[in-house]
């Protein structure tokens, strides 16, 4: 009667059927029970097996039947001192770690990610997306993440701050990427493959791997884009006006620099910093206006340069020029007009 307590006091059979599919770590309930020597520990296709001593990520085990001895559990045992063989039951917890693809995973940006663009200092984006993951190396995942709970869901993962980790990666690899605004918006649907192999070590640092990363959508902050569709209403207007001047710039690109400025000092909510930067702009622009309504050259210089223009297109039609020398010359007299 006595042996027959002592023996159910003993795990025998270790092993873990995961039919949830979203669980990350599973601990095997115990319950206060010792494992006994030469127990069978089983680990199916996509988990792993962590043996904890007080604490101490002990012996890890990938998939197959593993018989429980000294011989099998070198750091266990020596970190029990059993140098020379143990045959009693032990007491140690063990966690299964699913390594198997999580995919459909999302993130997001909260607020705003400051991106330095090349041309235009920092511009103010928000992002979201999804992304697949699972886990590379079960030993460095249990030290980085493993707490207290039995079990670790997927979406628990995610919830307990995994997903702003996410975007600060998105943003360190954007950034690292060094594309411009509008390379971004020109590569939207290709943007996550192009920011895979930069993302994969920050995942990796933590026994990670990142399988996919989709970005959906980039776009700047909803006042950011009223002011710059604002400001290229103008633009267009003033363009019409001056017939399309090539002396014109894009003071799209121009206004997208001022408002990131205004988002930066102000802490990202700079709305009046950044409308009066826009006020600027359009004085600016107005300048430019006159400028280009004024005369550069006299009509007499206007006609010498015409007449210079249409010799050497006949230089060039006489076989004199080539086409290149002729194109040269010729946007270096059409800029003095």
């Amino acid at each position: 009667m006595v042996f027959s307590f002592l023996r159910r006091q003993l795990i025998e059979i270790i092993e873990w059927v995961d039919e949830t599919r979203n669980t990350l770590i599973w601990k095997f309930p115990d319950e206060d029970r010792e494992i006994k020597m030469g127990a069978q520990l089983t680990v199916r296709e996509s988990q792993v097996a962590l043996l904890v001593n007080e604490g101490k990520l002990a012996d890890v085990y990938g998939p197959g039947r593993h018989e429980l001895t000294t011989r099998n559990m070198p750091i266990l045992s020596d970190l029990r001192g059993w140098k020379y063989g143990f045959e009693s039951p032990f007491k140690v917890d063990v966690y299964f770690v699913s390594t198997r693809e999580f995919q459909g995973l999302r993130w997001g940006t909260q607020q705003p990610v400051m991106v330095q663009d090349p041309e235009l200092s920092l511009v103010p984006l928000r992002a979201f997306g999804t992304f697949a993951m699972r886990i590379r190396d079960a030993a460095t995942f249990f030290r980085e993440f493993a707490g207290t709970d039995p079990v670790v869901t997927i979406e628990e993962f995610l919830e307990g701050g995994f997903r702003s980790l996410v975007v600060t990666y998105f943003s360190n690899a954007l950034k690292q990427s060094g594309r411009t605004l509008m390379e971004i918006n020109a590569q939207a649907n290709q943007l996550g493959e192009v920011l895979l192999p930069l993302l994969k070590p920050e995942f990796e640092r933590v026994g990670l791997e990142v399988t996919r990363f989709l970005v959906e959508s980039v776009t700047l902050p909803e006042e950011i884009q009223k002011q710059l569709l604002e400001q290229d209403l103008e633009l267009r207007k003033l363009r019409r006006k001056v017939g399309m001047s090539q002396e014109v710039p894009d003071m799209g690109r121009f206004l997208q620099f001022q408002a990131g400025q205004a988002l930066e000092k102000e802490g990202g909510s700079g709305l009046t910093s950044a409308a009066l930067q826009m006020s600027m702009g359009m004085q600016m622009a107005q300048q430019m206006q006159e400028q280009i309504n004024t005369p550069k050259v006299s009509a007499e210089e206007r006609a010498q340069i015409l007449q210079t223009l249409k010799e050497l297109a006949d230089l060039k039609n006489a076989g004199i020029l080539t086409e290149e020398e002729f194109e040269v010359k010729k946007k270096e007299l059409l800029s003095r007009l």
